[in-house]
């Protein structure tokens, strides 16, 4: 069995990955698709992935590729570090596979669509100024990686570059949200799937722009900066084939 593991990140392309993910559960055999994402719980103490189900007898007989999609409402994926990395090693043993992916975007575009959804949704109120005085909206990826949540939250004097280096002892591929039709193509072709790759999902209309607010924006994001330097995709089509030979 072939398990692909989506952690995503808010404003990175994920409803993308969800519509694919959702197409090629539908199209190819004994295949299963988890969709862990709770609006409801935002507010309320986060859950835990129901790794038991997914890892069950049942679904080993039954499936040979299981889709997975953690968003809001559960615990973060580094808060599963250890538990990971055991299982990865335990599933490898026995030869079958997991390998977790994430999707991540430059400051300036997810900032530009984040302040925009938020406003577009009645998620919050404020303007360009405010919102860059908000160290609840600093770092927005990095603390999603750690805290899974939707930037409400005060985590980045916490977390290190160190933490930011240790990402990848969990994480197999991280996707530049540039890349991410390319990746969605070469999943597609890997599993023998017609899809429309390059359509894109859930957009917001940008009213507001940090544009003119470059040095500013990138100061109060310096662990996102730091993560997006260590791992956009420096040769995408090497780690993309990288990824889906590991899971032969």
């Amino acid at each position: 069995m072939k398990i692909y593991y989506y952690y995503h990140i808010s404003k990175t392309g994920g409803t993308s990955m969800i519509h694919f993910f959702t197409h090629a559960s539908q199209n190819t055999p004994r295949c299963m698709f988890y969709d862990y994402n709770d609006w409801d719980r935002l507010t309320a103490t986060p859950k835990d992935i129901d790794f038991d189900t997914i890892l069950s007898d049942y679904n080993f007989v039954n499936y040979d590729y299981i889709f997975i999609h953690h968003h809001h409402g559960y615990r973060g994926l580094m808060q599963y570090k250890q538990y990971l990395m055991k299982k990865k090693e335990e599933l490898k043993s026995q030869g079958h596979s997991m390998q977790i992916f994430t999707t991540i975007r430059d400051v300036l575009p997810l900032n530009n669509s984040r302040i925009n959804y938020l406003l577009k949704t009645d998620r919050w109120t404020g303007n360009l100024t405010d919102f860059l005085a908000d160290e609840r909206h600093f770092d927005i990826q990095t603390k999603y990686l750690f805290d899974c949540w939707h930037g409400e939250w005060s985590l980045n004097n916490e977390i290190t570059k160190k933490h930011l280096d240790s990402l990848s002892e969990v994480i197999d591929l991280f996707i530049n949200t540039t890349h991410l039709s390319h990746f969605i193509k070469l999943f597609s072709d890997y599993l023998n799937l017609v899809y429309d790759y390059d359509t894109k999902h859930n957009t917001t209309t940008h009213n507001i722009d940090f544009s003119d607010n470059i040095p500013e924006l990138m100061s109060n994001n310096k662990l996102d900066c730091y993560l997006l330097a260590k791992y956009s995709n420096v040769n995408f089509q090497s780690e993309a084939n990288a990824f889906f030979t590991q899971t032969t």
